[in-house]
């Protein structure tokens, strides 16, 4: 199913500040963000020494993610059962366009197609993470990676079981993270809308804001960016040469803004209200995205991304203060 049929038939349902995932293999609150962000942070950090770091971040999240969302039902399903509905999910949200995943003795292996991140940036430690966090999960086991091909086209990798390797990652029970990420509906603007006024593009499974790629995720990677809290700086200038790029930079300030707590309503990131005072701009979000990490939750990633933005109005904005209390995240941004 694709992911056009996902929102036709409702299994992806669209509130006012929240995208929620109704598949029972999956079933989560959904985020969406711009590709051309996230894997160009990924690629400069990889670039600048900290792989390993990235790995780090890509094996907890699948970790979590398989530890948490995916039932042990479906854990326990034989591999190729289990294989063909990892490859449904991940080609409908146009992460890649093949998976399959077999064990010979102790090894494990993996094979891949035309993975997102890797055909983007090529070689990299992220997603290597991404299947090491996967094994763990799947096999309840630390694992050692035995070899690695990547390709933009063909993947591979291999690992083998390791039961002295202790897996040590906490993690929030599926109630808590469940009642966190809890929005109670209400009318107005939502992805649904945005689809039918062309402001989001569906192109078979996958969605393009004026003609970027836009992907589904669980927001608990951006959780565990923030936690390892590397090159965040990065980040904003990442944002302002995105946004430079789709952004009418003649529109009127107001007008900018407007658009920005349309973005970030509708694509999952909660209830927006943002506020103008003489040289400070306030976000205002109720019910932003929580992470399953029992580490506490940060949003430094949307932070600083909303900064990059506000640097197509002004380059002199600044973040003078972030507060989270309760399901409200209010953010200030002035020039100093």
């Amino acid at each position: 199913m694709k992911i056009s049929e996902l929102f036709r038939k409702e299994i992806l349902e669209t509130n006012v500040g929240g995208v929620i995932n109704k598949l029972k293999i999956k079933r989560r609150r959904d985020n969406l963000f711009f590709g051309n962000i996230f894997i160009e942070y990924i690629k400069y950090c990889e670039s600048s020494g900290y792989s390993k770091e990235m790995m780090d971040i890509g094996q907890k999240w699948m970790f979590l993610y398989f530890k948490q969302l995916v039932p042990d039902m479906v854990k326990r399903l034989p591999l190729p059962i289990l294989a063909r509905i990892m490859k449904k999910v991940w080609s409908n949200l146009g992460l890649m366009e093949d998976f399959s995943i077999n064990m010979h003795d102790a090894l494990i292996e993996i094979e891949t197609r035309k993975e997102a991140i890797t055909g983007i940036i090529g070689r990299n430690q992220f997603s290597v993470g991404l299947f090491t966090g996967i094994c763990n999960a799947l096999f309840n086991s630390g694992v050692d990676v035995v070899s690695v091909l990547q390709t933009k086209n063909v993947n591979r990798y291999v690992f083998r079981i390791n039961k002295d390797k202790t897996i040590k990652i906490r993690y929030k029970n599926k109630k808590t993270y469940d009642k966190l990420n809890y929005m109670k509906p209400i009318k107005g603007f939502t992805l649904k809308d945005a689809f039918e006024r062309n402001i989001f593009q569906l192109r078979g499974d996958k969605i393009y804001f004026r003609g970027k790629s836009v992907y589904t995720v669980e927001n608990t990677l951006f959780h565990l960016v923030g936690e390892k809290n590397i090159l965040i700086e990065s980040i904003s200038r990442i944002s302002q040469e995105f946004f430079s790029n789709v952004i009418d930079l003649n529109t009127a300030d107001t007008r900018k803004l407007n658009l920005i707590k349309i973005l970030l309503q509708v694509m999952g990131w909660g209830i927006v209200k943002i506020l103008v005072k003489d040289k400070k701009i306030i976000f205002k979000i109720k019910n932003p995205p929580f992470g399953l990490q029992k580490e506490r939750d940060n949003w430094i990633f949307l932070v600083n991304s909303i900064l990059g933005y506000l640097w197509i109005l002004d380059r002199n904005f600044r973040i003078r203060a972030t507060k989270h209390r309760g399901k409200t995240l209010e953010i200030v941004y002035s020039k100093y």
